[in-house]
Parts: structure tokens; sequence; C-alpha cells
């Protein structure tokens, strides 16, 4: 979404919340997703998801949100960065979620990081096939949540 749109939205979220409303804006962080797998509680398999494209748009978000606060529209009580973790079961079931939240997206993956993807998926499972007691694929996106408090 272009950075005009987002303020739009912001400004919208203004106009409709009450004064004693609050708003939650949650965005990705600007830092890449990854995959791990962790078997036994130790993680054998880390890397970064090379479908991660969106650093932009990442930007987009983050000056949005500085921009409405620096018109004076939203008080900023609070900022945090989490992790927001997918558990999947398989890699399939991880290809499936990606498939899910890709439909979504303006622009389909060019086929160069698609094999990128692949081989991740590739070294995923071959930690997947590694013998151990407990095993666990995780997806995870660093993400950003933020408190704003309108200022009328």
């Amino acid at each position: 979404m272009p950075h005009e749109g987002m303020v739009h939205a912001l400004e919208e979220a203004h106009r409709l919340l009450r004064p004693s409303g609050r708003l939650i804006e949650i965005h990705p962080a600007r830092a890449a997703p990854f995959v791990l797998v962790r078997l036994d509680g130790t993680v054998t398999f880390a890397e970064t998801d090379p479908g991660y494209d969106y650093e932009v748009d990442l930007e987009r978000a983050e000056d949005a949100v500085a921009a409405i606060v620096d018109r004076g529209m939203f008080v900023l009580d609070d900022s945090r960065r989490f992790e927001l973790r997918t558990h999947a079961a398989s890699v399939e079931e991880l290809r499936d979620h990606f498939a899910v939240t890709g439909a979504y997206e303006p622009e389909e993956k060019d086929e160069s990081s698609m094999r990128l993807r692949d081989g991740m998926y590739a070294r995923a499972q071959e930690a997947l096939d590694r013998p151990a007691n407990a095993k666990d694929l995780l997806f995870v996106e660093p993400a950003r949540m933020s408190r704003l408090t309108p200022s009328r």
C-alpha cells in the first residue's frame, strides 16, 4: 500500500475513534522473517525467508505512524517489538501457510525467489528428518505493535 494510503487509513481511524479510545497498530518489523526447526528444544536450523521482499512497505508503515504522531493526531503511548510465530507440523503445512498468506499479495513472487524458498524448504525438511523426540517447525515474523491515543 502506498504511504499516503496508510496515512489516510490512520486518519480515518482517528476520525472514528472516541476521544477515550485507543488505536492498536500492528505491522511487521523491519527485520526479515525466518524459519526455525527446533529438535528437542535446540535450534538445529535457522534461515531467513528468501521470499521476504517487502522492506519498502515496512518502512512506509513506520513512516505513516510517525507522520500522524508528528501531526499531533495521536500520542504514541507505547511501542513494542514482538515475534508473531506460526507453528507448522511439516514443511508441507508451512508451504500451505505461505500459499494462503501470499494470496493477498499484489504481486506474484518471481521464479528465482521461489527457487530460493524451495531450497529453504529442502534444508528445513533435512533438519526435520533427523532423529529426535520433539520436533518444532516455526515461521517467525518480527512485528511491532503501537498503542496510540487520539489527541483532540
